[in-house]
């Protein structure tokens, strides 16, 4: 087996995100790069290579956190599929707009904005959220689902980090501690105050929200939105809606049921502690309990709908099952690529002599990279959190802000690759295709990216000034 394989470890994730890019098809662009991975990891032993990719394949579907994954996200497309096709959603996007709440383009992108930095639990369950309970209305306004998509992708994540009273707080706060860092809490909230693209991207996001701002691919999408809209204004009946109380009841309770359980659940499996919860059984539960109360709140409320609503099960489930797909490639990519010793490679990068006032926006911008070539900003994070912590140590850098600067990396590599999970959720929630949603975020994130290593470069060059009169 091949374990030190040097540069050659890029050309697999290089591989699935340039195929991905060119081909539009990720699912072989993706398995490709598990193949390709395999055979550089036991070259040239292509006989035990392919075996070997077999079962690194079956072994992250079969994997007991995997599965609970796959069962997840099967049971969001069939509880939004039971949401649509029950009519519950459209009864919820009608009183949104009679009430006025949610009446005008700029009235929507807020919505998404304000829900997205509310479920700050769980960035997968905020994106799901904020995203399935958007759709709707973006489709009756006319705003494109690349906007959506953008918007959810750009606050859930960052405000996860941001907020880390979550899985995201334990983790890292985890990797901190394992430093023999002095207080690693205090540790962790002053690096969250200096994750500076974090802090970027929700805000940039929340002026895109409220200006409407599109540059780029994104400006064809909104016109499509847009022309899509007149034409349905056209066709459609101009009739007055009833609002069906019931039906608005099923949608509120399933979706805040969704939310409110993964807090209580994060509690209950953690013996009274929220951050020593088990993440993934507490989004399982919630899930399958939001479910329950949407299929028994769409019987209850519309008659004759038991058809429609084993119909949306179906339909919602199939539909979700190509992202899931998805999902599990890069699951699969992401192993074999830190067998290959990518992240690995790529942090030693930084043993080359460099000028100091250059390491934090050094450090931003390898484990960006790293986050962008293995598709995970948590396995960004377990790889330069304890590179960024000797290195302030070494140098005599602040330690916030070298983990900062890691933890920005991470976000950003992650909000910018196309084989990243949360990248795909937020295509997934906004029924957004994945390449598209992937183009059309690219110069927003890349304008967060630039503003952040402009603020690295100045916070080191005024650290190592100084350091300099010390």
């Amino acid at each position: 087996m091949n374990i030190e394989l040097g540069w050659l470890s890029l050309l697999p994730s290089l591989l699935a995100i340039i195929l991905a890019v060119a081909t539009r098809r990720v699912i072989w662009a993706l398995l490709g790069g598990v193949i390709f991975a395999n055979g550089l990891l036991f070259m040239p032993n292509w006989g035990t290579a392919g075996m070997a990719g077999g079962s690194s394949l079956f072994e992250s579907l079969v994997a007991p956190g995997n599965m609970m994954i796959w069962g997840f996200t099967l049971a969001i497309g069939a509880l939004f599929g039971v949401l649509e096709h029950g009519g519950t959603f459209n009864s919820f996007v009608h009183a949104l707009e009679k009430k006025q709440w949610v009446h005008s383009r700029r009235r929507a992108r807020l919505f998404t904005w304000l829900l997205g930095v509310a479920v700050f639990i769980e960035s997968n369950v905020s994106i799901m959220t904020a995203g399935t309970t958007s759709r709707p209305v973006y489709d009756r306004l006319g705003i494109s689902r690349q906007k959506l998509a953008y918007l959810i992708d750009s606050t859930c994540a960052p405000v996860c980090i941001l907020i880390p009273l979550n899985a995201w707080g334990a983790f890292n706060l985890g990797l901190i501690g394992q430093q023999d860092v002095t207080n690693p809490l205090m540790v962790l909230v002053a690096s969250v105050l200096l994750n500076a693209y974090a802090i970027f991207a929700l805000f940039l996001a929340l002026w895109v929200a409220w200006s409407g701002w599109s540059v780029g691919p994104m400006k064809k999408f909104e016109q499509a939105a847009q022309q899509a809209r007149a034409e349905q204004e056209l066709t459609a009946p101009t009739e007055a809606e009833k609002v069906n109380r019931g039906a608005l009841a099923t949608v509120l309770l399933s979706l805040i049921s969704m939310v409110l359980l993964v807090p209580i659940m994060l509690v209950i499996t953690g013996d009274g502690s929220m951050v020593k919860g088990d993440g993934m059984l507490s989004v399982f539960v919630a899930i399958y309990v939001a479910l329950f109360i949407a299929v028994i709140g769409t019987l209850w409320s519309t008659p004759g709908s038991l058809q429609r609503v084993i119909q949306g099960i179906g339909q919602g489930a199939w539909k979700i099952l190509p992202l899931a797909v998805i999902l599990w490639l890069a699951i699969t990519l992401g192993d074999v690529t830190k067998a290959l010793g990518t992240g690995d490679y790529l942090t030693g990068l930084l043993n080359t002599s460099v000028p100091q006032y250059f390491i934090p926006a050094l450090v931003f911008l390898l484990s960006a990279l790293t986050a962008f070539a293995i598709g995970s900003s948590w396995g960004t994070f377990a790889l330069m959190i304890p590179l960024a912590i000797p290195l302030a140590v070494g140098l005599g850098m602040p330690m916030p802000l070298l983990i900062g600067a890691a933890l920005a990396g991470g976000i950003f590599g992650d909000h910018a690759s196309p084989i990243s999970d949360t990248t795909i959720m937020a295509s997934l929630a906004s029924g957004s295709e994945h390449i598209e949603h992937v183009r059309s975020q690219l110069p927003y994130a890349l304008l967060a990216a630039l503003l952040t290593t402009v603020f690295y470069l100045l916070a080191g060059w005024y650290v190592s000034s100084q350091l300099v009169v010390l």
